[in-house]
């Protein structure tokens, strides 16, 4: 599902701006924006992150400010002196008229200044990321729990249809069985010539009656049903479970429509699967 956070906040004198951005994904896919002074940031908060995600392709950005800045920066002096004395070397051996070098001379030399971050000032920064992190991953599920109630609703509101037109479809097992069994009366009318053995001919109309009984499927159907409901309630994630069911849900529907002979079973059967491609649209990519 989708979900969104935004998470400003200071500890111990840095200031942390963490965004969370999630649309639906049948996997969990995390990427990052952050400054590339905090690029290990990335591996350390995929743990935390999958403690509160499982499906969904998540971005998060962020940015990080404070006084550690200010010693962010260093100069290279051992490059500056190389430099130095090299651009020494060339005025004398060209003997160019100078009064010597300037610092606008090797200010632009490239690699010349450096930024780097105390490993003991990197961990402190980590720990109030992963605070500031964790507390947007709250947001961001809480986010997700108001659209997930929203969509609980739709579902339940289908699959009372569903269980409605499953048990329409229930008053019409009697009928449709003898419609499959006039069928095949009437096909073997058209080889009343051909010599049949009489008993091995009962057995196989028998056999073929019970394959035509759509009562399994039906009951199936209900479990399944019965089932999405109750993970429906449950608090952990079970959208991969629901997804199942309602594959399984396509399933029995399409074996269903192969069996169904008479008109009354053959429209609830289209309404039915009318149904459950909206189920399954919707929850296919649900945590």
């Amino acid at each position: 599902m989708t979900g969104y956070s935004r998470v400003v906040e200071s500890v111990n004198g840095v200031t942390y701006s963490l965004e969370i951005k999630g649309v639906n994904h049948k996997y969990l896919n995390v990427s990052f924006s952050l400054p590339s002074l905090f690029s290990s940031f990335e591996i350390k908060s995929l743990p935390v992150i999958r403690e509160y995600v499982k499906r969904g392709s998540i971005l998060v950005k962020a940015d990080i400010r404070g006084g550690f800045e200010s010693e962010l920066v260093q100069p290279d002096l051992a490059l500056a002196k190389a430099y130095y004395k090299a651009i020494i070397d060339i005025k004398r051996e060209l003997k160019l008229n100078s009064s010597g070098v300037s610092i606008s001379d090797i200010i632009g030399v490239q690699g010349l200044f450096k930024t780097y971050l105390k490993p003991e000032v990197e961990k402190d920064i980590w720990k109030g990321f992963e605070l500031v992190l964790r507390k947007a991953l709250d947001s961001y599920n809480r986010s997700r729990e108001i659209e997930g109630e929203k969509l609980k609703e739709y579902l339940s509101y289908h699959l009372d249809i569903l269980e409605k037109t499953v048990k329409k479809m229930h008053s019409y097992e009697s009928a449709n069985r003898e419609r499959y069994r006039e069928m095949i009366l009437e096909r073997i009318k058209e080889f009343s010539e051909i010599k049949i053995d009489e008993q091995r001919l009962e057995q196989e109309v028998i056999l073929m009656i019970q394959r035509s009984d759509i009562g399994e499927e039906l009951s199936r159907l209900e479990g399944h049903i019965s089932r999405a409901r109750e993970l429906m309630k449950a608090d952990e994630a079970v959208g991969s479970e629901i997804d199942f069911l309602f594959q399984e849900l396509t399933r029995e529907i399409n074996t269903l429509s192969n069996k169904s002979k008479i008109p009354e079973v053959l429209s609830p059967v289209v309404k039915s699967k009318s149904i459950i491609k909206k189920l399954r649209e919707q929850v296919q990519n649900t945590e």
